[in-house]
């Protein structure tokens, strides 16, 4: 075997062992394919009996009815997923590196480059192959889907996109992306095709079983529910998890008192709204004029890591395996990092490169309960440390411009 296939092969065993060891304990696919199962006797997918631990289905009838042929085995079904799921995070690590200039770098650096960022996203690839997610799919689709639509193929992208937004929601944020960018037709297939799909299941179901499941559905995924409005337990680590925390009085799994503050409950709310909505207006800040078409730059790409970025953290509900979607931001500063180091080695820039690395560290497997003990990493979530380093990343962002490097 030639030397260049070396670690590539080591690599995909590595990931076919992991997922063969998780498809066999399960996942949070248990949750899915046990909801497709409620399908084929017309049970209500988002209400009591759940699968265990009292864990909700929260996507939507129609990925609970798409799985309902794979219910004949789950392990096989879970194996299949993460192998799928592999593939289809290369495939997005592929697409992104046609952003960059890569006569920048050498050969050897592409390779370092290549395996810092892996060194940085590992700690959550490997919660979302433990887990058995969806974070790997959701990536793919909509770094996928801005390639046909890059490439006039607007109706398979805005499908593809419509289909993943009716699935997961999270891909919502595109269709702004897109529009602000002048892609009107694929914003329209986008918006029809999430808006069909909805209807798809009740050709299969019938139409008043399927208007109950949405009905459900709307009733678990409404923002005004009390569950999305505060989010106290260890492991939401987004805006919603980590804003109340702090600023009013919660009940966590652990003892130690989070707020420096004790607001009403009616304030936190209307704060941590604004922190969202922060983040998404620093989004034109990324974005240039608006109705340009989407060039394959650097500067696009980053306007790109930075909406996928903010993704975990302005919609509730998003645990640590959502931050798989700092992978084009890390791969970002990493390369910005690379290149501008060859060129200038100022002390500004030596310190920023030393705030960086300890930011994120909070993204490494160094942050495991195996490393730094089970007390000490539960403490690490109970104060939010992984959203606060998301959001310090954000400056870097901002500061290290394209132009510098191109």
């Amino acid at each position: 075997m030639k030397k260049q296939y070396i670690l590539p092969a080591l690599l995909i065993l590595v990931f076919t062992i992991l997922s063969v060891k998780s498809a066999s304990n399960g996942g949070d696919f248990d949750v899915y394919l046990h909801a497709a199962e409620k399908i084929i006797q017309q049970q209500d997918i988002y209400a009591p009996p759940y699968f265990k631990d009292d864990l909700k289905y929260y996507y939507s009838p129609l990925f609970a009815a798409m799985l309902v042929p794979f219910t004949f085995n789950w392990f096989i079904t879970q194996l299949l997923w993460l192998l799928m799921s592999g593939a289809m995070l290369y495939r997005s690590w592929v697409i992104c590196k046609k952003y960059f200039d890569l006569k920048k770098i050498t050969e050897k650096e592409q390779l370092i480059w290549s395996l810092i960022v892996l060194v940085f996203s590992i700690r959550f690839l490997l919660y979302n192959i433990a887990m058995v997610q969806m974070t790997m799919l959701m990536l793919w689709a909509i770094l996928e889907s801005l390639e046909f639509i890059k490439k006039d193929k607007y109706i398979i992208g805005g499908i593809l996109l419509g289909l993943m937004t009716n699935i997961k929601l999270l891909p919502l944020v595109i269709i702004p992306y897109l529009l602000y960018r002048g892609y009107f037709k694929a914003s329209f297939v986008t918006l029809i095709s999430a808006v069909a799909f909805l209807f798809l299941p009740a050709v299969f179901v019938g139409n008043d079983y399927n208007n109950e499941l949405l009905a459900g559905w709307w009733e678990t995924i409404n923002p005004s529910n009390s569950e999305h409005l505060i989010e106290a337990d260890r492991n939401p680590q987004s805006l919603v998890g980590m804003v109340p925390v702090y600023l009013t009085e919660t009940n966590g799994q652990l003892p130690q008192q989070r707020n420096f503050v004790n607001l009403s409950k009616e304030l936190t709310f209307q704060i941590t709204n604004a922190s969202r909505l922060l983040l998404i207006l620093i989004t034109l800040y990324f974005l240039k004029a608006p109705f340009g078409k989407i060039q394959r730059n650097l500067a696009e790409f980053r306007a790109l890591a930075y909406i996928l970025l903010i993704i975990p953290m302005i919609f509730p509900h998003q645990q640590k395996y959502a931050f798989l979607f700092a992978i084009p931001a890390i791969s970002y500063l990493v390369y910005y990092q690379m290149v501008n180091w060859k060129e200038q080695k100022t002390l500004t820039q030596k310190i920023g490169f030393a705030i960086l690395c300890i930011l994120l560290i909070a993204f490494t497997p160094l942050i495991g309960s195996d490393v730094i003990g089970r007390g000490n990493y539960d403490l690490f979530h109970h104060f939010r440390l992984l959203g606060i380093s998301t959001l310090l990343l954000i400056p870097f962002l901002a500061v290290y411009r394209p132009s510098r490097v191109e």
